[in-house]
């Protein structure tokens, strides 16, 4: 999906409902794997806080859950925005549509996801 520009509530709330339909579609494929997702987000603006608890309450809803979640981000705030608003393990964060489609088709299951912050080595 793509998406893009400054979204209100009720945007917010249309976009979840047709995601939604989507993803009832996906389910009802009779031997259909768990979706993965990919959201082209280049061009999207800093969102407001109440649009921004609408996505949240979107991406935390079972029953869209997709098993991996790639955003392609172009603005270094937006990339900001988006981390905070997702706070899942296994999304990852990327510069092009094809480095997040390599990634989320790709037949390992490596949990070290592009984008994240190196995980905390112990000290000695």
């Amino acid at each position: 999906m793509k998406i893009s520009g400054f979204f209100t509530v009720d945007d917010v709330a249309a976009f979840a409902a047709t995601v939604a339909a989507e993803i009832a579609v996906l389910k009802r494929q009779a031997g259909a794997p768990p979706h993965v997702t990919l959201c082209d987000t280049r061009g999207v603006q800093i969102q407001s806080q109440d649009a921004v608890a609408a996505f949240t309450a979107m991406l935390d809803n079972p029953a869209a859950r997709s098993r991996r979640l790639a955003y392609v981000v172009d603005a270094a705030l937006a990339r900001m925005q988006i981390r905070r608003l997702t706070e899942r393990s296994d999304a990852g964060y990327f510069d092009t549509v094809e480095a997040a489609e390599a990634w989320l088709f790709a037949e390992d299951a490596d949990p070290a996801l592009p984008g994240a912050p190196p995980p905390a080595t112990p000290a000695p």
